[in-house]
């Protein structure tokens, strides 16, 4: 730890409250898309088999309730939207299986008794879900034009967090708040779908981090303690070698990272310093590793 002259940096904005729920690193989610849920009828007296009838299409998307637990997933977007202190947001992807491309672009939307809501993607392929009243959600189902078996459904829990905004009072908040959020407020029916948080993962190209704070001792100088890369982690959001991206994201340079857990001895204001290209994202526990 060396002291330096660095100029205070700006003080943290607050966080959004939306949200918004970093390819499930939930932790990764792939459910299986595009299983056509058959809608079985009673055959005629005369007739000894069964006729099953296929979903009614609306707009050339088929419902199906096979492609994720909605009444499920729709709880952890509430919890998070309400408990999560804006920290954290969801990401969904479709991923084309054995990365054979779609037919067509893939078009979805959600489905209840009353309502056709359809889904927007972003420019990198990712789109969010949205939080539905609990009695709604009970009847609600994605609904796609993917054919059966051609791709999977995943979800990243991401931070709403940027390198410039982060300090160790936001690491130890967002650590308590997924812990609570997991163990206490969902319900244990949705607690799977939320991941064990493990910390922060910051990654860039250039193993060039750093935490800066005041020097207590010495008014207008400051303290400073190098990050050092783990060789054995890397950045999730990155799709090298054999690893593919999601439909409508590119590749990017590899990344080295490191891992801040709320544990360290650093002051709550020990505040990160970054290359401009770094990027945040969850660390899962080991039992429950992002893969992506």
């Amino acid at each position: 730890m060396k002291p330096n002259s660095r100029p205070s940096p700006l003080p943290l904005p607050s966080h959004p409250q939306t949200m918004n729920f970093k390819p499930l690193a939930l932790p990764l989610i792939a459910l299986c898309l595009g299983t056509t849920a058959a809608l079985a009828q009673d055959a005629p007296a005369a007739a000894p088999a069964t006729e099953v009838l296929e979903p009614v299409a609306v707009n050339g998307l088929k419902r199906d309730s096979s492609m994720l637990p909605y009444r499920q997933m729709n709880t952890v977007l509430s919890g998070l939207q309400r408990y999560g202190q804006g920290l954290f947001r969801m990401d969904f992807f479709i991923e084309p299986k054995d990365d054979k491309p779609l037919g067509e672009p893939p078009k979805l939307a959600v489905q209840t008794g009353d309502r056709y809501l359809p889904i927007s993607f972003k420019a990198d392929g990712s789109f969010e879900l949205p939080v539905l009243p609990e009695k709604e959600a009970s009847d609600a189902d994605l609904a796609s034009n993917i054919p059966k078996g051609a791709a999977g459904l995943r979800g990243v829990l991401n931070l709403t967090v940027t390198a410039e905004q982060l300090d160790m009072a936001t690491v130890r908040k967002l650590m308590s708040t997924s812990h609570k959020l997991r163990n206490e407020l969902l319900p244990w029916y949705a607690r799977w779908l939320f991941p064990q948080i493990e910390g922060v993962r910051v990654c860039s190209a250039q193993a060039a981090w750093s935490l800066d704070w005041p020097n207590p001792a010495q008014p207008g100088q400051w303290l400073t303690v190098p990050l050092v890369a783990d060789p054995k982690d890397s950045d999730p959001n990155e799709f090298v070698g054999k690893k593919k991206p999601p439909a409508g994201l590119k590749p990017t340079a590899r990344k080295t990272c490191t891992l801040l857990t709320g544990q360290e001895a650093w002051p709550d204001n020990a505040r990160l310093q970054s290359p401009g290209d770094t990027r945040l994202s969850i660390k899962l526990s080991s039992t429950r590793q992002q893969a992506s």
